[in-house]
């Protein structure tokens, strides 16, 4: 009867780990259960217009807030997030260019991907990851902006939307509930 709990554990603690989907022209961050559009989607657009494309009146996106990016960042694997050069970030850059897309240096050492997201509700800010001619592989979330109608060539914007539970976040609640009743029965 005690392997039953231990076995339930190993699920629970193996379904918390996150990963990211590329679904071509979006990508799932199933640590945070949220979708998130390329910026090459959203590329050349002023906040304004991207407010009325199609991704937030249709498809229900939304501007990912900076502490959303900042995340992202992490659970792509970025030691760091404030700009600070590191060789060891290169992989996590790597990872974005291939799922959120490049917007600027394409196809060079300095291939870069750089969106607007939501800063405290009254300013943008351009976060941005890049590979190593830049420095090694880093993320920022320092350029800011106050006008919503400048348009950027070299970046999209960061949106998002949440996604349905997945099957690993049901697996995750049904181990806790039978963990439960085990326990209760072992105690009695």
């Amino acid at each position: 009867m005690k392997k039953i709990p231990a076995l339930l554990l190993m699920l629970v603690v193996g379904s918390a780990n996150a990963a990211l989907i590329d679904n071509g022209t979006s990508m799932i961050d199933t640590g945070t259960g949220l979708q998130w559009l390329d910026l090459t989607q959203t590329q050349s657009m002023s906040w304004n217009t991207s407010l009325a494309s199609s991704f937030v009146t249709v498809d229900g996106y939304t501007h990912a807030t900076e502490t959303q990016v900042i995340t992202l960042f992490t659970n792509a694997g970025f030691l760091t997030t404030n700009n600070v050069n590191n060789v060891l970030n290169n992989p996590a850059a790597n990872t974005l260019l291939a799922f959120l897309g490049c917007t600027q240096f394409c196809n060079t050492v300095n291939a870069t991907g750089r969106g607007f997201a939501d800063w405290n509700g009254t300013f943008t800010t351009r976060p941005n990851y890049h590979l190593s001619g830049l420095g090694a592989g880093a993320a920022t979330t320092s350029l800011l902006s106050s006008n919503l109608d400048l348009v950027d060539a070299t970046a999209g914007h960061f949106l998002v939307k949440v996604v349905p539970v997945p099957a690993a976040v049901w697996l995750f609640g049904s181990a806790i509930g039978l963990m439960g009743v085990m326990r209760r029965k072992l105690s009695s």
